[in-house]
């Protein structure tokens, strides 16, 4: 009888340790609008959020290098319905290009939901800024604060459906290839933000520039509008290793990149009144 009792208490203490480990408070925060890694917190294995071959949205081991379908803008919704609320996107390119992730409307009973549960997807195109629209809101979130955390800057991360807005982070994966799913309810798990890089808050139009990545001996950067004035490119340390300063009239350009050794680079737009943009781009 006391093997028993002992090993139900070890097993008792056992479970209380995981579930503290899950609800541990990670380091890495939300702060401003950035590109960001978006894992788990607190897993014998991290898993991240991830865009598969098929384009769904799964949990998946974290690639190596920044592999684009593990990079998510996250920044202000373009029409918030309230204070917090993000869109959240990735960019693939060159491939399918632009996915934003949504509430999966197959997976949401409206605001009556009955099982308490969706399933978090991407969808091709950018979020809707329309609120007319019928898909206007799916693509809603909203950065918060996890249970017992009151410091700067979120840890979690709820989606904001039409008519809903309690369906938090709470569910964690079992496994590598697990959806991604909300519940209505119950605990709110920390999510870790891993900023890759920040996003200027300055007024800076930048929708139509394609920058080439990964490059080889020449970068080329396309869609280039007047309030674009300077092309820099930093090594990782810093320095300044390539600037090119822009008419007024330019559209595109192509940098020489070929002295370059092989690696991470940060190439920074530069317009009027200090507004930037930065992207990480690799040479080989």
């Amino acid at each position: 009888m006391k093997k028993i009792t002992l090993k139900i208490s070890a097993f008792v203490l056992f479970a209380m340790s995981a579930l503290q480990v899950q609800a541990q408070n990670c380091p890495e925060l939300f702060l401003d609008p950035g590109v960001y890694k978006l894992a788990t917190c607190g897993l014998t294995s991290e898993l991240y959020m991830t865009i598969n071959g098929s384009g769904q949205l799964v949990w998946e081991a974290e690639l190596t290098g920044d592999d684009p379908t593990q990079l998510w803008t996250i920044q202000d919704h373009r029409e918030p319905a309230s204070s917090g609320y993000v869109e959240i996107t990735a960019d693939i390119t060159p491939g399918p290009g632009a996915f934003t992730m949504i509430v999966d409307q197959g997976s949401y009973d409206g605001p009556g939901d009955t099982d308490g549960v969706v399933t978090i997807a991407v969808r091709t195109g950018d979020p809707i800024a329309d609120t007319a629209d019928a898909n206007y809101g799916f693509d809603q979130f909203q950065r918060r604060k996890a249970t017992g955390w009151s410091g700067a800057g979120n840890n979690a991360l709820f989606a904001k459906p039409p008519g809903q807005g309690n369906f938090r982070y709470s569910i964690a994966p079992a496994a590598a290839a697990d959806p991604v799913v909300f519940n209505d309810g119950g605990a709110i798990n920390d999510i870790r933000f891993i900023l890759v890089e920040a996003l200027s808050t300055e007024e800076f139009d930048t929708s139509s520039v394609f920058i080439s990545n990964p490059v080889k001996d020449e970068l080329s950067i396309e869609g280039l509008n007047q309030s674009i004035k300077q092309i820099s490119v930093y090594d990782l340390l810093g320095k300044q290793v390539i600037t090119s300063n822009l008419a007024d009239d330019t559209t595109s350009t192509k940098l020489d990149v070929s002295t370059l050794t092989s690696g991470l680079y940060i190439v920074k737009l530069e317009g009027e009144n200090g507004a930037s943009l930065t992207r990480k781009i690799v040479k080989q």
